[in-house]
């Protein structure tokens, strides 16, 4: 499960990933993020809700990498994730591969923070 949508009044795109159903899913991620990220100018924010996600083989997770340089490379300025409470922690996933793309996302617990993060950067 999946969405992928530019806000293009707030110049930001906004992430959903929950329990993927495999490779193919990954991929198609992949290819929405690059589509919405065109809709969007450079120094757009993101907000990537992974609440619902579960971790993926490691094997995957060079598609988890490749998604974050291209958003960098489309003019990515700041990132927030939501991530669960408490429970399995998929975030770190991510984690792992922005510092190895060279970001760093704050992590919150709900929708709401992650907008006002992003809301107060924006100034």
């Amino acid at each position: 499960m999946h969405d992928v949508r530019a806000d293009q009044l707030k110049n930001r795109i906004i992430i959903t990933i929950g329990k993927l159903d495999g490779e193919a899913e990954m991929q198609a991620v992949a290819r929405a993020v690059s589509e919405e990220c065109k809709k969007l100018k450079k120094g757009f924010t993101c907000i990537t809700d992974l609440r619902k996600y579960e971790v993926q083989d490691d094997a995957f997770e060079h598609y988890v990498r490749q998604t974050q340089e291209a958003m960098i490379a489309a003019g990515l300025a700041k990132v927030v994730r939501v991530v669960r409470e408490t429970g399995l922690l998929g975030h770190f996933q991510f984690d792992n591969a922005s510092m190895d793309v060279g970001y760093h996302a704050d992590n919150v617990t709900s929708m709401e923070a992650a907008e006002k993060i992003l809301n107060e950067a924006a100034g």
